[in-house]
C-alpha cells in the first residue's frame, strides 16, 4: 500500500505562488498596454447617432484601426473637433470623392461613377445644409454624419466641415455602458 503525505512539499506550493503572481503581473502588464497605447474611451453627447449610440453611453476607441487600414465608408469614427473636444460620426465621403445630397438622398461621385448612398440606418428626412450640388472631398478629409440627421452638427454645416484624417483618435468598437447595451458596434 501506498504513503499518501497531506502536506504538500512547500517547495512546489511555493512555485506555485510565484507562478500565478507572475501570470497576474504579465496580464496587468499586458492589459495596461492595450489600455494605453490601443484604446481609449469616448461617451456619446446628444442623440445625433441614435438609435445605434444613445446619449450618455460610453464606448472603447480602436486607435490602431486605422494605423493598419484606411477609414472606410460607413465606420464610425471618434474625432477631436475644433475644441478638442472628441466626438462621434459616421463616414459617408472619403477623400476624392464628390457628394451632394438631395431629397434627403446622398449622391456620390468617384472613379466609378455615380451612385446613391443605400442607408439603413437612417430613414428621416433630413436637410442637405451647403451640400446642394457636388462639392468634393480634399485628399486627407472625411465627410461624416450623424445617423440622426435632424438633430446632428455635422460636414453638411461649413461650421462643421470635413474631418481631417489627423483629427481621427480612432474607430468605434464598442459599447461598454450602460450594462444593458453592451457590445460591439457593427
Amino acid at each position: 500500500m501506498g504513503y499518501f503525505d497531506p502536506i504538500p512539499d512547500k517547495k512546489f506550493v511555493l512555485d506555485d505562488i510565484l507562478k500565478w503572481i507572475i501570470d497576474v503581473i504579465a496580464v496587468m502588464a499586458l492589459a495596461l498596454f492595450f489600455v494605453i497605447y490601443m484604446c481609449d474611451t469616448a461617451k456619446m453627447i446628444g442623440n445625433s447617432m441614435s438609435p445605434k449610440l444613445n446619449n450618455g453611453e460610453s464606448v472603447l476607441i480602436n486607435k490602431l484601426a486605422y494605423a493598419i487600414s484606411e477609414p472606410e465608408r460607413y465606420d464610425i469614427i471618434v474625432f477631436k473637433d475644433d475644441e478638442e473636444k472628441l466626438t462621434i460620426k459616421r463616414i459617408i465621403g472619403l477623400p476624392g470623392e464628390e457628394i451632394k445630397i438631395e431629397d434627403s438622398k446622398i449622391y456620390i461621385k468617384n472613379k466609378d461613377g455615380e451612385t446613391v448612398l443605400e442607408e439603413k440606418y437612417c430613414k428621416d428626412k433630413f436637410e442637405a445644409g451647403y451640400v446642394t450640388d457636388y462639392v468634393k472631398i480634399p485628399t486627407g478629409e472625411y465627410f461624416v454624419l450623424g445617423d440622426s440627421r435632424n438633430v446632428s452638427e455635422d460636414s453638411r454645416f461649413l461650421y462643421v466641415g470635413n474631418i481631417n484624417e489627423e483629427a481621427i483618435v480612432g474607430k468605434a468598437w464598442m459599447i461598454y455602458a450602460p450594462f444593458n447595451r453592451i457590445g460591439l458596434i457593427k
